[in-house]
């Protein structure tokens, strides 16, 4: 059984551009409050350095990619709209609504892009009708209005575009990148992982190797290829390899790997197991295989395998475990092979 791919996604990237758009925003609201202050416009510098510490936060949190990025996007709805309902710096402050969407895109995803982004614009909406009707700030100019409205649709339809193509293009990279690792990882005769894999998933994978959960290994080796080579030719010593992996494959455990370690050998990988259990493991695969012959052209050949255990109690010991397994292999072949040796 193969073990997991590598997790590829673009959360990296995600986790990137939050830190970025929280560095710009705590920059941008900190010089746009020293403004505010020198101005006097007191309640405009109280939301800006809010906003500022706030995405100063998130410079801090941005490994919590979704937390950081529902706080960076609604600090900055926020502030849009309080510029919008109090008309910023002599009336300019709905200009500053156009930047929304395409932060927007980048830090939440197409999906959740779109519907802030739509939820925003009926919220702008709104704050233009309630700043006139309250009284709080009188734009002399329908038509800015409208033109800022429009703009910011032509943005947010460009933004949620890009973010389209952009998903699309890193999907068929991820895709591409899985399907290169498996090519990488994978046999081509047999269909198992290959040598590269099982050695990469002992040394590197998170293994719960201990005393009281140890990690047995059994290297397979079958017997007398060699002869089945030269009495029936390569195309049948193929068949028998894929024979081989077939049986192990349905016979073993559902979180057992078995590997292709090289030429007619496999590597049995065999999770919180003892050496007694894959000793037992062991001898039930030897068995089936025994029972399993080959049927090539209307003819029965068996097969029979020789096997080295050993067991492996921490990644320090992995090399010398392998090589122990190995002069055990090599004393089954000795002693007549067709057997287990521990």
């Amino acid at each position: 059984m193969v073990g997991p791919l590598l997790n590829y996604s673009d959360q990296d990237e995600r986790k990137f551009i939050i830190k970025y758009f929280a560095c710009i925003g705590c920059s941008a609201t900190s010089l746009m409050a020293t403004l505010a202050i020198l101005n006097q416009k007191y309640i405009l510098f109280l939301s800006l350095t809010i906003s500022s510490c706030l995405f100063l936060y998130c410079w801090f949190i941005y490994r919590k990619e979704k937390v950081a990025a529902s706080i960076i996007s609604y600090t900055l709805y926020i502030l849009m709209l309080f510029l919008v309902f109090s008309g910023g710096v002599k009336g300019t402050g709905p200009i500053w609504i156009l930047i929304v969407s395409p932060v927007t895109f980048f830090i939440r995803g197409l999906k959740l892009g779109a519907f802030d982004s739509l939820l925003f614009l009926i919220s702008v909406i709104i704050a233009f009708i309630a700043t006139e009707y309250f009284g709080v700030y009188e734009y002399h100019s329908p038509e800015m209005i409208v033109r800022i409205i429009s703009c910011f649709l032509i943005v947010a339809s460009l933004s949620g575009f890009y973010e389209y193509s952009r998903e699309r293009y890193s999907q068929k990279l991820i895709v591409l990148a899985k399907e290169n690792q498996f090519l990488a990882n994978q046999d081509p005769l047999t269909g198992l992982p290959n040598r590269r894999f099982i050695v990469d998933y002992l040394s590197n994978n998170e293994l719960n190797i201990s005393k009281e959960l140890p990690l047995s290994i059994v290297l397979f080796d079958i017997d007398n290829f060699k002869k089945i080579n030269d009495s029936y030719g390569h195309g049948i010593g193929d068949q028998a390899l894929v024979h081989f992996a077939n049986v192990f494959t349905h016979t073993s455990r559902g979180n057992d790997i078995i590997a292709r370690w090289g030429g007619e050998e496999f590597l049995l990988v065999l999770e919180d197991t003892d050496k007694n259990l894959a000793i037992e493991i062991a001898e039930k695969l030897r068995l089936h295989l025994l029972n399993t012959p080959m049927n090539i052209n209307n003819q029965s050949i068996k097969l029979t395998v020789s096997a080295g255990v050993e067991v492996i109690y921490s990644k320090d010991t992995l090399d010398l475990a392998i090589k122990s397994a190995d002069d055990n292999l090599y004393r089954a072949k000795s002693c007549g092979k067709n057997r287990i040796c521990y």
